[in-house]
């Protein structure tokens, strides 16, 4: 016999002492406990997924690189970032060189970028630049000079 009494919430039987248990009971407990649970463990929409997590538990990653002095370089996150700033570490984000701004800084994203780098897929490539573009001289791999990279999850 079912319980005389059911759980408020899920509706599960709450035997009495004078109740008489039988085995249907209990998988219809079971069966309703499953659907209930699974509906919501499987819930993506309440949930994070496991990319999710990561990006919350470690939203970005840091890196110091060295320039190469090359026109060019490029970096390999790792992953694909959303966001990549870069900065040279022994001068402020943007000095004055015979008349030209110098840009010792730069931030690339999926949508744009400032000048001198750029942001596709996992990799971050920034520019070194010996004369003026549009006015700029960009100083983002000199030759021996510390650069800290931030990805951004």
């Amino acid at each position: 016999m079912a319980s005389t009494n059911k759980t408020p919430n899920l509706r599960l039987n709450n035997w009495l002492e004078s109740d008489k248990p039988k085995r249907t009971d209990f998988v219809a407990d079971n069966t309703i406990i499953d659907n209930i649970l699974g509906t919501h463990v499987n819930d993506e929409d309440i949930h994070l997924t496991l990319s999710e997590k990561d990006r919350v538990s470690s939203p970005y990653s840091v890196s110091l690189e060295y320039g190469t002095g090359a026109s060019s370089i490029t970096y390999n996150a790792g992953f694909s970032p959303t966001m990549a700033i870069i900065f040279k570490t022994t001068t402020p984000v943007m000095r004055t060189v015979s008349g030209y701004p110098v840009m010792n800084f730069a931030i690339a994203t999926k949508k744009g970028s400032t000048g001198g780098a750029t942001l596709s897929g996992s990799t971050f490539t920034v520019r070194q630049t010996s004369t003026s573009e549009n006015g700029v001289l960009y100083n983002l791999n000199e030759e021996n000079e510390a650069y800290v990279i931030i990805y951004f999850k």
